[in-house]
């Protein structure tokens, strides 16, 4: 039997890029789902229910490293060689980073995975059908790429997305796309697939009012400046593009380092039209805590100290850290020196403990945070 354990990198993204490690290790799953990744002989539904009728009492979720994984195996196997095929079946867990960490929409939730790995299954072309030609065209070509690559369904979501990604931001915000394959064809040893993208894109949306909430620093003020989206244009994803940007660095230089700036689509659907409240949520407002300077003489760090334009009780602004880099960058005492930055913040009492370790910019092991 060959196993692959799904491995993937530990670590959150912090503030401005600073790796974090999580405060805690959660325990495994005990039960998980199971998918299956390629076996374009059967439906997903037409395969699970073979299955339960070979193995009476299987549900939909199976203990991983558990008989279960074993007797799902080798049933698949011996479905697989009823039609000819001998097979080499990988079963993929996935790792406790996969069933913790957020998704992007649609992604599939994290299954143990059964994979065809011998004989190889790819797709041979990718068709597109429901739009235009000129628009099947353009979707076409940046799929392409997905063709003499191994087949998978469960990049099926991806193939939704770039189709959304094409159509959103022309006003059609209720684009959905089917995925299907047709049968396999064999070549030689292995098998490839075509793949359709059938491409339902809805009514085209227009903007029938935008209204704003500027939050604590904006109170009152006229938002104009922030928003370039007016009534009566297509809608799309650009409303909260430049406004969201320009609203977020503003409250982060004023200690608002949790900030969110959300603007939910209300539909009118009947009459495709859509109206737009954008929001702010300044989330605590956080000062400087502590200054922690590793790795430099106390001459050195006294220098840091005075050239750094945020002291504790200060306002947090990150910003200023990219001063201080700048800043050092020009200082000859600091010539071959550089730093990163981890920023722990405390949302309950609204502090941030800052630390700035120093290098050698020789030590490739390190990354630098600008």
């Amino acid at each position: 039997m060959k196993r692959a354990l799904t491995l993937c990198c530990g670590l959150i993204l912090g503030c401005a890029g600073v790796a974090q490690l999580p405060s805690s290790t959660p325990s495994y799953a005990k039960r998980l789902p199971y998918a299956f990744s390629n076996f374009v002989w059967w439906s997903d539904d037409e395969l699970r229910s073979q299955l339960v009728r070979r193995l009476p009492g299987l549900g939909d979720e199976i203990s991983p490293v558990d008989a279960s994984e074993t007797r799902i195996r080798q049933t698949l196997i011996a479905m697989l060689k009823e039609k000819g095929i001998v097979a080499e079946i990988q079963i993929q867990e996935p790792s406790t980073f996969d069933l913790t960490a957020q998704r992007a929409p649609g992604v599939p939730a994290p299954a143990i995975l059964f994979k065809i790995m011998s004989p190889q299954i790819t797709v041979k072309s990718v068709f597109v059908s429901g739009i235009s030609d000129a628009d099947a065209d353009q979707l076409r070509g940046r799929l392409r790429r997905l063709e003499g690559q191994s087949y998978s369904n469960r990049q099926d979501w991806l193939l939704r997305q770039t189709a959304m990604q094409l159509f959103e931001p022309n006003g059609y915000l209720d684009c959905t796309s089917e995925v299907i394959h047709d049968a396999p064809q064999k070549n030689g040893a292995d098998y490839s697939v075509n793949v359709l993208v059938d491409v339902h894109p809805g009514p085209q949306y227009h903007i029938s009012e935008i209204t704003a909430d500027g939050g604590p620093l904006l109170a009152g003020q006229d938002l104009s400046q922030y928003i370039t989206a007016r009534p009566g244009d297509i809608a799309g994803q650009s409303i909260l593009g430049r406004p969201g940007a320009a609203l977020r660095t503003l409250y982060s230089q004023h200690g608002y380092a949790d900030v969110s700036i959300e603007a939910p689509p209300i539909f009118d659907r009947e009459h495709a039209k859509v109206a737009y409240h954008l929001h702010v949520i300044p989330g605590p407002l956080y000062h400087l805590r502590t200054l922690m300077i590793r790795n430099l003489s106390d001459e050195r760090q006294d220098a840091v100290r005075q050239a750094f334009e945020m002291q504790a009780g200060d306002v947090y602004n990150d910003n200023l850290i990219s001063s201080l880099y700048r800043k050092l960058a020009s200082d000859p005492q600091f010539a071959g020196l550089s730093f990163s930055f981890i920023p722990l913040k405390n949302p309950e009492s609204g502090t941030v403990d800052l630390t700035l370790n120093f290098f050698k910019q020789t030590d490739k092991s390190t990354v630098t945070v600008k």
